[in-house]
């Protein structure tokens, strides 16, 4: 586009001079317009002021919802603006809302978002989401990734840049759809669109200067943040200072994390499940109820990369250590000691009372679920050793037909359990919730083979860890075939779904219709990240700072405290992702803390207000936004 030509159809307003010229700052700009908007798959639009309209959307399909139109046959030019944002109102009396603002370069994306990248494609997607509670306001605010600031160079990695000069379409949408049809899945006020701030050019870091781009605490070394760890000298000082500060856990809460004050049940000294009030719970080996609020993949070390591979990428290589274990390395002079296991996860479990957290999630390590101090899920396995799987045209799944499918299964279960200590603990430990089998299996559309699976599995739980609940193999989202929900519904005590979306609050109201049982659901990862300590990708759902993120996990955790079919939600997952990414790329800003375990304060205190208060808010079941009330 033309320097003369308008951003994002701003009449009147001309392009910058130069790239982040401060004598011609970007200014609000009306861009929600008639004949400037196109409606996609019934959505419905209603300008009722300048640069303000009504949205209404029945239907959260893929397609559905607004693209704003560039001036005929140009795409827009966004790289002179540091974020494109957008205010939007809930006007929903009973329902949250979610909806996400995407921008999209070259006509979309072509490779995963997830990853960090110094191959610069010009085929690239972006976006963020918001949820809101009934009436609540909120802005949502997507950062822009000028490849001018921000691409590493070639045989680097660095942000996930787009061609923010060559934008098109910029739309307004529900990601990851899994609502029926209803009226209305939006409906909302959005007003003005605009580009906002100045790019910062102070960040570009000249080629010959990038590599080593990885500092010897695992930062990027060339980024700044206000609590950027400089120095050995900070890790002791964190762990003073949080010592000094953390606080119990919720005086509400029995042993478990249950709800002390709340009815009192049978104790059976397992936890179970029960409908109560119209909602179900989840009920403490001592019969309270129990709403399980959590964290994934807690461990002291994850995803350690080989730095021999790229030994320039990294501040610290020795080849003697090839091994770049920075959480390890930092752990070790946070505490003073290459033995700080025990002390560490006894910190963790401070932590967790502390921020309001009464269950350790999946992936996490043995030695923490083994202490008995916290209510805890545990995975047997994930693609079960020796039996053969079926994979592609979407499906990712045991091959049941297979001769011996049934014992060969069985066999690596129980093979599974001789071997683990810690799940030989969890059959018989009282804070042990339950066990999930294998993790987002993509289901082939034959309703006999969900049959012999889950039976298979539910026959092993039996057999190996009786009385404890089966929380089945962890759904990839809502959108499942209703022979799917039912065929689990029979098998499972809890049915388990990976969730990334700004809101589970609208699920579909027939999902068990086909079954002949209805079960709790739990949440088995959701989770919010953003850009603000480094890293290269904010995350499935990413929010624009610490403050939304916050926000967000409160809204989330409401709508399923609010949902009578939830009986938890986990957070995915305990500490961020590596700056390189794990060992699929996926290189995600989502911890509760960060490699230098430090952790993210408006999240640990939006935590602990929803451990505060959420029993009550459970048992009031309305959504509003002031947890107390």
């Amino acid at each position: 586009m033309k320097a003369k030509t308008a951003l994002l159809f701003l009449t009147g307003l001309t392009g910058w001079a130069g790239f982040g010229d401060p004598a011609n700052p970007v200014q609000p700009a009306i861009l929600l317009a008639p004949g400037r908007v196109e409606t996609v798959n019934g959505a419905q639009i209603e300008f009722e002021r300048p640069g303000e309209a009504h949205l209404r959307m029945a239907t959260a399909e893929w397609s559905a919802g607004l693209k704003f139109l560039p001036e005929s046959g140009e795409t827009f030019d966004l790289s002179n603006a540091r974020y494109l944002a957008i205010d939007v109102e809930n006007l929903s009396t009973d329902r949250q809302l979610r909806l996400t603002l995407h921008a999209s370069a070259g006509g979309g994306a072509v490779e995963s978002g997830d990853h960090a990248s110094a191959i610069f494609t010009q085929r690239r997607s972006i976006n963020t989401g918001i949820g809101l509670n009934p009436g609540e306001k909120g802005t949502m605010k997507l950062l822009l990734p000028h490849p001018e600031i921000y691409a590493a160079p070639e045989g680097a990695r660095g942000l996930y840049v787009i061609d923010t000069r060559h934008v098109g379409p910029v739309e307004l949408k529900v990601q990851w759809p899994y609502e029926q049809q209803f009226k209305y899945v939006v409906d909302c006020r959005l007003s003005n669109l605009r580009l906002e701030g100045t790019p910062d050019v102070k960040r570009k870091v000249p080629s010959d200067g990038y590599c080593p781009f990885v500092d010897k605490y695992g930062q990027f070394k060339h980024g700044s943040w206000p609590v950027k760890v400089a120095d050995d000298t900070a890790f002791a000082e964190d762990l003073k200072r949080e010592n000094a500060a953390l606080k119990p856990a919720p005086e509400s809460w029995d042993a478990y994390g249950g709800w002390k004050d709340g009815p009192q049940l049978k104790p059976t000294g397992h936890f179970r499940t029960v409908k109560a009030g119209g909602k179900w719970w989840l009920v403490t080996p001592d019969g309270h109820l129990f709403f399980s609020l959590g964290l994934d993949v807690v461990r002291t070390e994850t995803d350690v990369a080989d730095g021999s591979r790229h030994p320039d990428w990294y501040e610290s290589y020795d080849p003697a250590h090839p091994r770049m274990n920075f959480t390890g390395r930092n752990l070790e002079r946070k505490f003073g000691t290459s033995d700080y296991t025990a002390a560490y996860y006894d910190l963790v479990l401070r932590r967790f009372d502390a921020w309001g957290l009464n269950t350790i999630g999946n992936w996490s390590a043995g030695e923490l679920t083994m202490t008995g101090r916290k209510p805890y899920v545990i995975t047997v396995l994930e693609n079960a050793p020796g039996v053969e799987m079926v994979k592609g045209n979407g499906v990712r799944f045991y091959d049941t037909d297979q001769p011996g499918f049934v014992e060969k299964f069985k066999r690596a279960v129980r093979a599974r359990f001789a071997a683990d200590p810690a799940l030989r603990k969890a059959a018989t430990d009282p804070m042990c919730i339950g066990f999930f089998i294998d993790n987002e299996l993509k289901f082939p559309g034959e309703p006999e083979k969900y049959e012999i699976y889950f039976r298979t599995c539910r026959e092993l739980m039996d057999e190996l860890a009786p009385g404890k609940l089966y929380l089945g193999c962890r759904f990839v989202g809502f959108r499942q075939s209703q022979d799917l929900w039912a065929t689990a519904a029979k098998y499972c005590d809890v049915v388990t779904v990976n969730a990334y979306a700004n809101s589970i609050f609208n699920i579909p109201d027939d999902i068990y219709a086909r079954a002949a049982c209805e079960k709790p659901i739990l949440v088995g990862e959701f989770h919010f990240g953003c850009f603000d300590r480094g890293m290269f990708k904010a995350s499935l759902c990413p929010v624009w700072n610490q403050d939304e993120r916050a926000r967000s996990f409160t809204r989330f955790v409401q709508g399923a405290l609010c949902h009578p079919l939830m009986v938890g939600c986990h957070w995915f997952q305990y500490r961020d992702q590596p700056l390189l990414g794990r060992g699929d790329g996926e290189a995600y800003e989502i911890g509760f803390v960060d490699v230098c375990d430090r952790p993210y304060p408006q999240l640990c205190r939006a935590a602990r207000q929803l451990g505060l208060h959420m029993y009550d808010y459970r048992r009031r079941g309305r959504l509003v936004n002031e947890l107390a009330k």
